[in-house]
């Protein structure tokens, strides 16, 4: 894990956006940097509260997010790691998708006027 990428990250509490959430985005676009790679480990949810001077709830609020997106994987008693992406559909399968949401899109842009 880029422990000095940790240090980038800022909790802005007078910006509207929950903590969590903050978080949260902060752990998507490291990922998306390429800064976090799959495997690497998450500090635990004690430490970061106190990196970040937030509640450990806050932080436990925003692993159980990324977990739920795919972002995370939790183990216990071993901690919170990256998770590599899913594979990429075939471009077969990605085009028969695309083209059932596009056809469901006029569909409903049809029946809107």
């Amino acid at each position: 894990m880029a422990d000095n990428a940790l240090d980038q990250w800022q909790v802005e509490y007078h910006s509207g956006i929950p903590v969590y959430r903050q978080i949260i985005n902060q752990a998507c676009a490291a990922v998306a940097a390429g800064t976090f790679q799959p495997g690497d480990q998450l500090p635990t949810i004690r430490v970061l509260s106190e990196r970040l001077h937030v509640n450990p709830n806050t932080v436990a609020k925003a692993y159980r997010e990324l977990e739920l997106k795919g972002i995370i994987v939790s183990e216990r008693g071993s901690g919170s790691f990256i998770q590599a992406p899913p594979a990429a559909p075939a471009p077969r399968e990605k085009k028969a998708t695309l083209k059932k949401l596009y056809h469901r899109l006029l569909a409903e842009a049809a029946s809107s006027g």
